[in-house]
């Protein structure tokens, strides 16, 4: 068949129609209705068969019905554990860029038990957000229930998806042991206490420390990397006992990078309870730039993720898309990081 013939097939193949999506998913047409419209009474597995269907057949929700189904201008957020206080002050943030921008916000949070979202995005589809936006790496149960039916951005993992807006949380930790190095030290730890809930985000981080440390030829040691994975378990106090243990290691490290501004607060606390001086004896740095980071009291080194610049970004890449009935697949966008040099780190003593 020459191309002109195959161009003319192309062009004679009808669209896909819901009764097609329908078929191929095995249900039927009203239950891919209730799937465009995010009802939230259509049990999760046939809603990831309807999404497949949708996706192998190429069907495309017609636009004008689409923009007629929004129905509210509140944006709906997806957070974790608010007692992060990075969670806490972005989701802030978020709302108050909303605001600035005519809409709401309807907030849902999973506590740090990532197997809740699901939950938590039905909860948001009931309230008819007209978009959402997702400051926690999403499961698939949970995208699955708005993926291709509302506008979506995340301010969260690894920036491979479409309207991703993330900071570069490797390189940042790379800027971390860099300043370290550059100090003069080279018995340089890492932890990442308190990002179980969170593995992706906690494989970059440590990503960094590894590719800063090679890159300055020094070997980590393993009794000087305290990491966390899998599902988020510890209680405070086993952190607590965990960063006893590390500090009064012979083999402590001079500096420490810690995968968190609420984790270098807490190794801070725990060194000061056994009069280990920072930064005469430890250098600590963290990342994120929480607020109490900034205090003249703390004065914190740490890595900024300008969260102002992801947070802003994130609402216009909703709003945009909320303008336009036909926009573009959003792209994604990484924020630099930025070290911010205060008290906490010095030459070292030894």
């Amino acid at each position: 068949m020459n191309s002109n013939s195959s161009n003319q097939g192309q062009r004679g193949r009808k669209a896909p129609t819901i009764f097609d999506v329908a078929k191929s998913a095995g249900v039927s047409k009203s239950t891919v209705s209730n799937v465009l419209q995010g009802k939230p009474n259509v049990d999760g597995e046939i809603r990831a068969s309807v999404v497949e269907a949708m996706e192998r057949l190429g069907y495309q929700v017609h636009a004008g019905a689409r923009f007629m189904r929004q129905r509210s201008n509140v944006i709906g957020v997806v957070a974790g554990d608010l007692s992060n206080p990075f969670d806490a002050e972005l989701a802030a943030i978020v709302e108050a860029e909303c605001a600035a921008n005519g809409f709401s916000m309807l907030l849902a949070t999973t506590g740090g038990s990532p197997n809740l979202d699901a939950e938590r995005v039905r909860v948001l589809l009931e309230h008819r957000v007209a978009a959402v936006l997702f400051l926690i790496d999403p499961s698939k149960a949970a995208l699955s229930l708005v993926k291709g039916m509302l506008p979506l951005a995340f301010l969260c993992g690894s920036g491979d998806r479409a309207g991703s807006i993330t900071v570069d949380s490797c390189m940042g930790v790379q800027l971390a042991v860099e300043h370290l190095v550059g100090l003069g030290h080279r018995e340089i730890g890492f932890i990442s206490l308190m990002l179980a809930d969170e593995p992706a985000l906690e494989a970059q981080r440590y990503l960094g420390y590894l590719t800063g440390m090679k890159s300055a030829g020094l070997q980590p040691k393993a009794t000087q990397v305290l990491r966390e994975q899998g599902n988020r378990q510890a209680l405070q106090q086993t952190y607590r006992q965990q960063l006893v243990a590390y500090l009064l290691h012979d083999d402590r490290p001079t500096a420490i990078v810690a995968a968190l501004d609420n984790l270098a607060l807490e190794i801070m606390e725990v060194a000061d309870g056994f009069r280990i001086r920072i930064p005469e004896e430890l250098s600590i740095v963290g990342f994120d730039d929480i607020r109490i980071s900034r205090h003249s009291r703390v004065a914190l080194t740490t890595v900024s993720q300008q969260a102002a610049k992801v947070a802003a970004e994130g609402v216009r890449v909703l709003i945009d898309s909320l303008s336009n009935p036909e926009p573009n697949a959003p792209k994604s966008v990484t924020v630099p990081p930025k070290l911010l040099v205060r008290s906490t780190t010095a030459k070292p003593s030894r």
